[in-house]
């Protein structure tokens, strides 16, 4: 990796800021929104929200199956194999671009002037146009671009100009909030902004990669897995988006709105790790095809090292996180926003998803995703049908119920296959840290339950946090060291600028 290493750092320390500047402004325009609209104008703003990202769907198998085959080319700096590729992928993304359009237009007028809500159908309406014209403009013109300086490691051209983005739109929709209160002018900030950011990296890339030879002959074959990574992806949708469309369906939108703000602090957490990690896995993904044996060695280590962080932080918002919420959502009375239980079974369900992510790597590496579709398949069978009973009886929580449920399947499934099918070795090694760092979560939350500090002032919440994080992160690096040095020795080699 050294002639990678640059980049990493580069893609890592824009990873880094750009999630702090995202975490910074996404727990601002809720509280805005929940005090200037209520609860349940915020509840049909995240079901939009989550419907859209459902709509992503439409290029989702296509993205991923292009990464996964232009890992080896451009690995390879095989250009002109990659501009067939990429030639295929604009092909596909024209299509389904056409496609897009026609169901946003369907979903508009279906949404707005269908469903009952206390926002007005002409503002709905164009709240939807706006949100889907960047979509557009990134389907017809950028998408496949993007792509390629994600896989060649250029991914800090893109965190620094989202970074920009998410200062400029925030700002202008807080401005606009403050002044008008108009839900159009405050979308249609982000929609200017968002196509200026998107015409940055169009232009970026038309002069980074002049190689690239769209005349080329479309090598269709080459991405020829997009339904069944589609499959995949679509797996993936319901576990992230399901819950917000079925509680809007099966309680109300106040219910979908207390379900958004825990899913704000959840979701940005996540969208941190992923940013960090994908700074460098673009590197994992090229090595994978062309030296195994190093491979092996950097994998264990990034397995065990992702493992042991994920569940630090997400054991630290199992204790913390509720007092968070309720200085959070302090003056807002027209729904109740403390929910125990809620904290518990969503730290739980991150916990199972983290776990088999590092598994699930070596699927999208090795280009196996027709052979593990089943999976897929099952674990949305899971999700839907439990969640949908579940949240009858148990409202919420329900929705994460028929999550986790899933999360278990898809999780034994996924070590089971990238181990022993795809790495030739035993699950036990997978299993090992699951369990190690598992027992220490049990340990902790046995201490603490999470609403131990419930109702504590801010500055206390700050004080016993500094103190008893100090603690717990010493406690999970001493069991993860004891029982697997290997993967301690391997990352202080890489740190010392040594082979692994």
């Amino acid at each position: 990796m050294p002639n990678k290493d640059s980049r990493i750092k580069l893609n890592l320390i824009s990873s880094i800021v750009y999630q702090f500047v995202l975490i910074s402004l996404s727990f601002l325009l809720p509280r805005l929104y929940l005090e200037n609209f209520g609860s349940e104008v915020n509840g049909v703003l995240s079901t939009i929200k989550q419907i859209f990202t459902y709509m992503c769907l439409l290029e989702a198998g296509v993205g991923l199956a292009t990464t996964q085959a232009l890992y080896k080319r451009i690995g390879q700096k095989d250009y002109k194999s990659a501009s067939s590729v990429l030639s295929a992928t604009n092909a596909y993304y024209i299509k389904t671009g056409i496609i897009y359009l026609a169901i946003v237009l369907v979903i508009a007028v279906v949404y707005s002037f269908a469903v009952p809500t206390s926002i007005d159908s002409k503002v709905l309406f164009f709240i939807i146009i706006l949100n889907a014209i960047p979509s557009l403009f990134s389907y017809f013109v950028q998408a496949k671009y993007r792509i390629l300086m994600e896989v060649d490691g250029r991914k800090y051209v893109i965190n620094n100009s989202e970074t920009l983005l998410q200062l400029a739109s925030n700002v202008g929709k807080i401005l606009v909030l403050f002044l008008t209160d108009s839900l159009i002018l405050i979308q249609l900030v982000y929609c200017i902004i968002a196509l200026v950011q998107l015409a940055f990296l169009y232009f970026y890339a038309k002069r980074r990669y002049q190689w690239l030879d769209w005349k080329a002959k479309p090598d269709f074959e080459a991405i020829s897995q997009k339904n069944s990574v589609l499959v995949h992806q679509l797996s993936g949708m319901v576990f992230n988006n399901t819950d917000v469309i079925l509680i809007s369906v099966l309680c109300d939108f106040k219910a979908v709105s207390i379900y958004a703000i825990y899913n704000i602090f959840f979701s940005q957490v996540q969208n941190f790790i992923t940013s960090v990690v994908t700074s460098f896995t673009f590197a994992l993904g090229q090595m994978f095809h062309t030296d195994r044996e190093k491979f092996h060695n950097l994998f264990h280590a990034y397995e065990t090292f992702y493992i042991m962080i994920t569940c630090i932080i997400y054991t630290l918002m199992g204790v913390f996180l509720l007092p968070v919420i309720q200085i959070y959502t302090k003056g807002i009375n027209d729904a109740e926003y403390t929910n125990v239980f809620l904290v518990l079974l969503f730290v739980i369900m991150n916990l199972i998803a983290n776990g088999k992510l590092p598994a699930n790597s070596i699927i999208e590496y090795s280009g196996d995703f027709e052979k593990t579709r089943s999976y897929a398949v099952w674990e949305m069978i899971i999700n839907i049908t439990v969640s949908i009973v579940a949240i009858v009886y148990f409202g919420i929580c329900g929705a994460i119920l028929g999550t986790i449920a899933a999360l278990v399947y898809r999780g034994i499934v996924t070590i089971y296959y990238s181990n022993k099918k795809v790495l030739g070795r035993s699950q036990f090694c997978t299993y090992k840290i699951l369990i190690l760092n598992s027992a220490v979560f049990a340990v902790i939350m046995a201490i603490f339950f999470v609403d131990t500090f419930s109702n504590v002032s801010f500055l206390q919440l700050l004080l016993k946090g500094l103190v008893h994080s100090i603690w717990i992160v010493a406690l999970y690096v001493l069991v993860n060291y004891v029982f697997n040095k290997s993967a301690f020795k391997t990352i202080y080699e890489l740190c010392r600028g040594k082979k692994s």
